[in-house]
């Protein structure tokens, strides 16, 4: 009797332990598929997004356990394109597009990282004739077509008390924004660096409006789907501790960082530098009141999204949507 019992014991143990193996084994693989996988970022030309590159050089992604492929694209508006059709799994960009890309394909991005704001880098950029917005009344705008522009430009009107409708707005590929300019094809633009700089030094323009106009802070977030969120349930961690190596690796070799931040741009690192006195970097340390329900992020989507949706069939949003919480 006593030989079954022990016999059935050891069977007991075996099994436990057996369970106990397999389970450490799922959870291993679990974790290094985790890390192995590919999250896909989009991005743009844009002096903040490019401390991003100093991230994947220097290896701190790798540091936080992240594996982000960078994908350059030509445009905020590729951008957002490619994040619709599942090209990429997250976009560095502004809340436009964000808002922009549910109300094109009902796929959701939520922003987990604050990389930046405008503190006047976007600007309204005139012929020589027009010294104000004032002087916009009946004029035709150059946008860049689903982005920021239309926000800038109406905030610019109702500063100045024109009827929105007072003006004509012309969607356009960004990077053709400085011949329509030219060509008098519009009288005004919108613009942000480097394309901004670059028409500044072609042509002699006005600059009659920027983002350090406006109260609302122009943010630029790391935004990503919900699906890769909620497969990496640590992301917002990580990419937050790979940011703070970033910016802090930026303070501590400002030579060297300004190498590879102007690797992808056409611009001088002076022109660099310059640009960067309109751009605030944001923190890691600043990151969290970003993300209360009652922060930044999520009245700059209601004030965002008043414009986006405007003439949209969808109404009624629900902003609290796009605002993660590690939590969720």
């Amino acid at each position: 009797m006593s030989q079954n019992f022990s016999g059935s014991r050891n069977i007991i143990l075996f099994l436990l332990t057996s369970a106990f193996l397999i389970t450490l084994i799922h959870l291993s693989l679990k974790s290094n598929q985790e890390k192995s996988e590919v999250i896909r970022i989009g991005l743009t030309q844009w002096p903040g997004f490019e401390h991003l590159f100093i991230a994947k050089k220097q290896g701190f992604f790798k540091q936080a356990s992240l594996n982000i492929e960078l994908v350059e694209l030509s445009s905020l508006a590729e951008v957002r394109r490619a994040f619709e059709r599942n090209k990429i799994d997250g976009m560095a960009t502004t809340l436009v597009e964000v808002l922009e890309a549910y109300k094109y394909s009902s796929n959701i991005a939520q922003p987990i990282l604050v990389t930046d704001y405008s503190k006047g880098a976007d600007e309204i950029l005139a012929t020589e004739k027009l010294d104000s917005v004032k002087d916009l009344k009946g004029k035709k705008i150059g946008i860049e077509a689903g982005s920021m522009s239309t926000y800038l430009v109406y905030s610019a009107l109702d500063m100045y008390n024109i009827q929105h409708s007072e003006v004509v707005l012309v969607p356009m590929d960004v990077h053709k924004l400085g011949k329509a300019l030219k060509s008098k094809k519009v009288d005004a633009i919108t613009s942000y660096p480097p394309i901004s700089i670059s028409i500044k030094k072609q042509l002699d323009v006005n600059i009659i409006f920027d983002s350090s106009q406006i109260s609302q802070k122009l943010l630029d977030v790391v935004a990503v789907n919900t699906k890769t969120l909620a497969k990496h349930p640590k992301l917002q961690e990580h990419l937050r501790y790979a940011w703070k190596l970033t910016l802090d690796y930026v303070n501590e070799h400002p030579e060297d960082s300004l190498i590879t931040l102007t690797e992808r741009i056409p611009v001088s690192i002076e022109e660099f530098k310059d640009s960067m006195n309109s751009i605030q970097m944001v923190s890691t340390d600043e990151q969290e009141p970003y993300f209360k329900q009652d922060g930044e992020i999520i009245n700059s989507l209601i004030k965002t999204g008043d414009i986006v949706f405007m003439n949209s069939e969808k109404k009624d949003i629900d902003y609290s949507k796009f605002l993660y919480s590690s939590t969720n």
